[in-house]
């Protein structure tokens, strides 16, 4: 049986009861002072270096200034019930070729493996496939589409990194649209990081995927990694399709 696609009044419906207050606060965040600033403060005060070194660690100032501060890595759907990963990787750093390997939605399909080259399968070569899109190339994510078994539980993990100075008041937004109509608007505040070598990892609270026939269909997410000065880290779009089933 084909789905039955929501109408435009139902979309609207969905908006209404979605739409937040979005009345603009009198917040003004504090001067930022870079790293070496703060470790220059009162640097004669042994209690307060040794306090200062426990909240941002032994941090190394002199850090690539053309590398930019925050770099968005991943994006996961972290399901304990799905057939497969979740995963979008927002980088472009690794080279990439496609397996065959089994979907998110099922089945056997091809995917870009990092550090394999394209058609390879087990040292044998695969039929020819068009070009795989790089790791990093948000224009090949409108085309694809994660698949979501309706009512599953599922959290959002963004990968980040900050390579030189603190940065306050990360957040994470996210508008998901239903057939050109915004229908959710989720602001996640992430928080505020100093620079480290190791990635950071921010996970959603727990979320139910919407379910019923109205609900199954494609859904299109805009998101943002933001911050209190309003820096644009990243911007991306993807796709998200709900079905009855994990294959469907």
């Amino acid at each position: 049986m084909a789905e039955q696609e929501p109408t435009a009044e139902q979309l609207a419906q969905i908006a209404a009861e979605n739409e937040e207050d979005e009345h603009s606060v009198n917040y003004k965040p504090p001067a930022q002072k870079s790293i070496r600033e703060i470790q220059e403060l009162d640097k004669d005060d042994e209690s307060l270096r040794k306090y200062k070194e426990a909240l941002l660690g032994r941090v190394a100032v002199a850090a690539d200034p053309n590398v930019p501060n925050v770099i968005v890595t991943r994006l996961t759907l972290v399901c304990s019930t799905a057939p497969g990963p979740l995963e979008l990787d927002l980088t472009g750093e690794l080279s990439t070729g496609r397996a065959l390997v089994l979907a998110p939605s099922g089945g056997v399909s091809w995917r870009c493996m990092p550090g394999l080259m394209c058609g390879e399968l087990g040292g044998v070569r695969a039929p020819a496939e068009p070009p795989c899109p790089s790791p990093g190339d948000l224009e090949s994510f409108k085309k694809q589409s994660f698949v979501l078994k309706e009512g599953v539980e599922y959290r959002i993990k963004i990968s980040f990194r900050v390579n030189r100075e603190i940065v306050s008041g990360m957040k994470y937004i996210q508008h998901t649209y239903r057939k050109g109509v915004k229908i959710d608007k989720t602001d996640y505040m992430v928080g505020s990081y100093g620079p480290r070598a190791e990635e950071y990892e921010f996970l959603t609270p727990a979320e139910e995927a919407p379910k019923g026939m109205l609900a199954r269909g494609s859904y299109n997410v805009k998101s943002r990694f933001t911050d209190d000065d309003r820096t644009d880290h990243l911007s991306w779009e993807w796709n998200l399709t709900i079905k009855k089933e994990w294959k469907d």
